[in-house]
């Protein structure tokens, strides 16, 4: 049997989810103007934005790291956050050599091999791109990761996690542009995360002492127009100014971009989206049958109801059920 070799190499770009939406409207791609196409990209994005109402995408759920200050219980969310899913206190054990610094890095020997799997950076000025970096001489150096516009400004700090960190002697923090304006770096193994509780409005709002510093152990979710905010209770003190608060966040499906580029779906969703796009545009473009709304809106749930049916991890479900109340 002949067939392709290949699995999941067949690239969907936008223009393509376009083309086949209004041919399932019955209408030829030929006959799609400038203006009917600006028309689909917009409910595409509709339609992308919408399903963030249905669920979880899992392709859209991701980790963030969110550094703490003394004093500052309010933790602003990136953009583009949908909720909070799971929020952990991370602590880290400092490691600690001989450090030099120049202007460009951050040098630290070990006394003998020594694993680095958490690092910060504390900016006295703008953030600039940075590489971490391992050597086992001092010579030849081994990337770990590199952080590409931190984004951050004078007084706030940069964390990041490493994976697959080994034990060794040299540990470098590198601007890769610019100048390596830091004030502390941190060195950090052995992260120990503790679950925090989530509060509801009402909770949050009786707290007596909503200033009051300690390690954060619980908080609200303000979810504002664009960007959820975390208020922790109690405010981190200065103690936990090396800690951090580990998010894991449901987030939007990136936007659409252009005909030639490929929408952020898994491809196991393509059929649905595009069933979706179709019913939507046959609902308002006047040239189409009335008749096939109707018929476009029944396949559309259905294909959608498929794929959603299939956005699962397969991971047990293990549920305590509470009956002391009942057994007393």
């Amino acid at each position: 049997m002949a067939v392709s070799g290949t699995v999941s190499t067949t690239v969907f770009n936008t223009r393509k989810v376009v083309d086949h939406a209004y041919r399932r409207c019955r209408m030829p791609p030929e006959g799609i103007s400038s203006e009917q196409v600006s028309f689909a990209l917009d409910t595409l994005y509709l339609i992308l934005s919408m399903l963030a109402n249905r669920g979880l995408q899992l392709w859209c759920i991701e980790k963030d790291i969110m550094p703490l200050y003394q004093a500052q219980g309010l933790i602003e969310m990136p953009n583009g956050i949908v909720d909070i899913l799971n929020t952990n206190l991370r602590t880290l054990q400092e490691v600690s050599g001989t450090s030099t610094t120049t202007s460009t890095t951050y040098l630290t020997v070990f006394t003998s091999v020594t694993q680095v799997t958490n690092v910060g950076v504390y900016w006295n000025g703008a953030s600039t791109s940075y590489a971490l970096e391992t050597s086992n001489d001092g010579a030849t150096w081994t990337t770990l990761a590199t952080v590409a516009n931190p984004g951050t400004v004078a007084n706030e700090t940069t964390w990041t996690d490493i994976e697959g960190s080994i034990a060794t002697l040299y540990f470098r923090v590198r601007a890769t542009t610019g100048v390596l304006n830091q004030s502390r770096v941190f060195l950090g193994n052995t992260p120990t995360e503790i679950p925090m509780a989530r509060l509801n409005r009402d909770d949050y709002v009786n707290l007596p002492n909503k200033a009051f510093q300690g390690r954060p152990l619980q908080f609200w979710v303000n979810r504002q127009l664009n960007n959820p905010i975390l208020n922790l209770w109690p405010v981190p003190s200065d103690q936990f100014i090396t800690a951090q608060v580990i998010v894991w966040v449901k987030r939007y499906i990136m936007d659409v971009g252009s005909m030639t580029q490929e929408i952020e779906i898994p491809q196991r969703w393509y059929d649905a989206v595009v069933y979706v796009l179709a019913a939507r545009l046959a609902e308002e473009t006047p040239t189409v049958d009335p008749q096939m709304i109707a018929i476009l809106d029944q396949k559309a749930q259905r294909a959608l109801l498929e794929a959603e049916n299939e956005e699962r991890d397969d991971s047990p479900i293990y549920l305590t059920p509470n009956i002391a109340v009942y057994t007393r």
